[in-house]
């Protein structure tokens, strides 16, 4: 039974590798629609364990061809590509009980499809703005809801108890495809796409400090933050550390433009905790290589025809592969991501996350608690690493890992004293006394809707009608409040806050093309007065004050108002990754005089 298997398996891998290749050559709809379905027959036929074992490693090539399928303008192809991955998470499901291996390959490469459908339309001349390129990726979301839209009473492929992994894999797919339109718009592709530019931007992000980017104004509704921390929740350090750190670097670039210092290095601090979390498993890391069938021009002659010139498909994959790691992180060659990790590299990592993590926490005043408490933290972990009797590391090794202990040990001894060394670009807060750990404000809309609002947008839209959200006040807009309390002494410096906090929304609106008049209320009114009018709420709220360091992080914040105290909780601790989060729960308080 044995030999008749891998009999099988050898039969299956040149069955499937011929129409692997079929499908990444430039085919007309109806040969693709017969490929695909030439697939999904030989799929049943085989089954899925012999179609995982056949492909092995080429399971990465199926998933760049299946996604770019699925991205097509053809509907049937479209739709056919769907129903193949359906057919292969069902198959995958009933035979292994988990699609874990086939979804993380397939979101894996997913950015690099999503950046080369990107880079194909704009050489041949159909992208001129971030807009075009966010159009060109409509197939491919409508085709991931379809496939998240699968039910199994219709669908005898699909176990009911697949659903919500299936769930998840849609959802996390749409939050990479934000992701990757996210860092476009952070190299400065709001007008125009420069594909070089973008590509040598991506390579050298993590090393090369912090990229002070321009977003556009109406970015401020977007859910980036969480679109970008959703990716990267996804994916395990142990299995997956590189693709983990590459959202995360995107989160990080993208609180850096907005100024977020504090949600930067939360973010940091959790890439941190991924890599010494990594050093344990560095085998069991994969890393995808580079598809030859859309790279290599000895074997895919077509490759020449891209675009309108020779090179147009070097400038295409250089693009694509731009958006697969982040370039620099662990090592400087080219390809380097098709090699193993080894601790050398977790190491030289570490060491530029940790500094990061500092310049990020001394951009921002009252910190210092807090950024004791997380390095504190890194360095137990990276201490218990050292002294791990049950792994055996080379001199080399151990060299690299004291190195990274004495890196933290070093930026431990200012904090203990309470004396990080701010940067030039820091002010201080002279104006707000209790200015530690942040000032956080609840808002909330109410009124008559904008039209934009209303409308399916590329990125979902963060802030829900009639529904409150604490948030963290950034330092750009505690600096313009201090400005404005400078110059109206008699407004409070609360009011301040929330005037300079809801300007950027209300410029926003304005942009967009909002008619309607727009009322910014300070005070703790939610009530809409007028149908007609647009009402902005911002309070500044409370954090539950506790003799402690660990009472700067907080999930409880309290607003006081003509009946009591209300009291407001998220799902995280602030200071978190993201420097919003929507009210979960919220309770009255009264206060009744004796």
């Amino acid at each position: 039974f044995a030999g008749n298997l891998r009999e099988l398996e050898k039969l299956g891998k040149s069955v499937f590798d011929l129409l692997l290749h079929v499908m990444a050559t430039p085919q007309s709809s109806v040969t693709l629609l017969r490929t695909l379905g030439g697939s999904a027959h030989a799929l049943d036929k085989f089954g899925a364990s012999v179609f995982l074992n056949a492909a092995g490693n080429d399971l990465q090539h199926w998933g760049r061809v299946i996604l770019t399928m699925m991205n097509s303008t053809e509907l049937s192809v479209r739709a056919m590509s769907v129903d193949f991955f359906v057919s292969l998470l069902g198959g995958v499901y009933n035979e292994r009980g988990s699609i874990d291996e086939v979804g993380l390959t397939f979101l894996t490469v997913l950015p690099e499809v999503v950046a080369r459908e990107i880079s194909l339309s704009s050489v041949s001349g159909l992208i001129k703005s971030i807009g075009d390129a966010e159009t060109s990726l409509w197939p491919l979301r409508r085709a991931l809801a379809d496939v998240e839209d699968t039910n199994p009473i219709d669908d005898d492929r699909i176990d009911p108890q697949l659903i919500p992994s299936i769930t998840t894999f849609c959802r996390t797919g749409q939050a990479i495809m934000d992701g990757v339109l996210v860092e476009i718009r952070l190299k400065g592709a709001s007008e125009k796409i420069d594909l070089g530019k973008i590509a040598e931007a991506q390579l050298s992000r993590p090393s090369s400090g912090f990229h002070f980017a321009k977003l556009p104004p109406d970015a401020i509704f977007d859910a980036d933050e969480e679109s970008l921390l959703e990716a990267a929740n996804f994916f395990s350090p142990q299995t997956s550390c590189p693709q983990k750190l590459r959202w995360l670097f995107a989160l990080r670039d993208l609180h850096v433009a907005k100024r977020q210092w504090s949600e930067a290095a939360e973010t940091l601090v959790l890439g941190a905790h991924s890599l010494i979390t990594s050093l344990e498993h560095l085998t069991n890391i994969w890393r995808p290589n580079q598809f030859d069938l859309w790279n290599d021009e000895r074997h895919s002659p077509w490759l020449k025809t891209l675009g309108h010139s020779v090179e147009c498909n070097d400038v295409v994959m250089g693009f694509a592969r731009s958006f697969l790691e982040p370039g620099g992180l662990f090592a400087k060659e080219q390809y380097a991501y098709t090699r193993q990790l080894s601790v050398r590299d977790v190491c030289s990592a570490l060491n530029v996350v940790i500094d990061q993590i500092y310049l990020a926490y001394a951009e921002e005043e009252g910190m210092e608690d807090i950024a004791f408490a997380h390095f504190e933290e890194l360095l137990g972990k990276i201490s218990a690493a050292i002294n791990n009797v049950n792994r055996r590391y080379h001199s080399e090794d151990i060299n690299a890992l004291r190195r990274v202990r004495a890196l933290i040990c070093s930026k431990l001894t200012p904090l203990t004293e309470h004396d990080i060394i701010g940067s030039p670009t820091r002010k201080r807060m002279d104006s707000a006394p209790d200015y530690r750990g942040g000032i956080y404000v609840r808002l909330s809309f109410c009124g008559n809707k904008p039209d934009f609002l209303k409308e399916s947008t590329t990125i979902p839209t963060y802030f829900e009608w009639d529904s409150a959200s604490i948030c963290r006040v950034s330092v750009p807009t505690m600096t313009a409040a201090a400005v404005m309390k400078k110059k109206s002494k008699q407004e409070t410096l609360e009011e301040c806050i929330c005037v300079a906090f809801a300007e950027p929304l209300v410029r926003a609106m304005k942009e967009k093309g909002t008619k309607t008049p727009i009322v910014v209320r300070t005070n703790t009114a939610d009530e809409t007065v007028d149908e007609s009018k647009t009402y902005i709420n911002v309070a500044v709220v409370q954090r539950m004050k506790v003799m402690s360091s660990a009472s700067l992080k907080s999930r409880k914040f309290y607003l006081r108002n003509e009946g009591g105290i209300t009291e407001f909780t998220v799902g995280h601790k602030f200071p978190y990754r993201t420097s919003r989060q929507r009210s979960l729960v919220k309770s009255q308080v009264k206060i009744v005089p004796r």
